[in-house]
C-alpha cells in the first residue's frame, strides 16, 4: 500500500461506531519506510456533529492504511494549482482509496 499522496497537515475525516471524526495528520509513515510493513498515519482529531462542529476533547491517534476503507476515510483536497496556490478553490472531500 502506498499512502505517499498524504502529507503532514492534511485534513482527514473518518467514521467509527456511528460517529464522525475530523483531524489533522501529524505524521505519515509509508510502507517499507523504517523497516515497517504496514503504512500508517498519526493524527490529532475531534468528534464532529452532523454540521461539522467539534464535540468533546481532542484526541491523538494512529490509523493503519489497511483500516482506511472500513473507516470510510476521506481526505480534504484543496485543489492546489501548479504554483501550489488555491486561489478561487474551496476544496472538497475525496474518499481515500487504498
Amino acid at each position: 500500500m502506498d499512502i505517499s499522496y498524504l502529507s503532514e497537515m492534511d485534513i482527514v475525516r473518518f467514521k467509527q461506531s456511528g460517529r464522525t471524526y475530523e483531524g489533522v495528520i501529524e505524521k505519515v509513515v509509508n510502507a517499507n519506510e523504517f523497516g515497517n510493513t504496514l503504512p500508517f498515519i498519526e493524527l490529532k482529531f475531534y468528534e464532529v456533529d452532523e454540521i461539522g462542529k467539534r464535540v468533546g476533547y481532542r484526541s491523538n491517534g494512529l490509523i493503519y492504511a489497511n483500516s482506511f476503507k472500513g473507516l470510510e476515510m476521506e481526505w480534504f483536497f484543496e485543489g492546489q494549482g501548479c504554483d501550489n496556490s488555491a486561489i478561487g478553490c474551496s476544496g472538497y472531500w475525496e474518499k481515500i482509496a487504498v
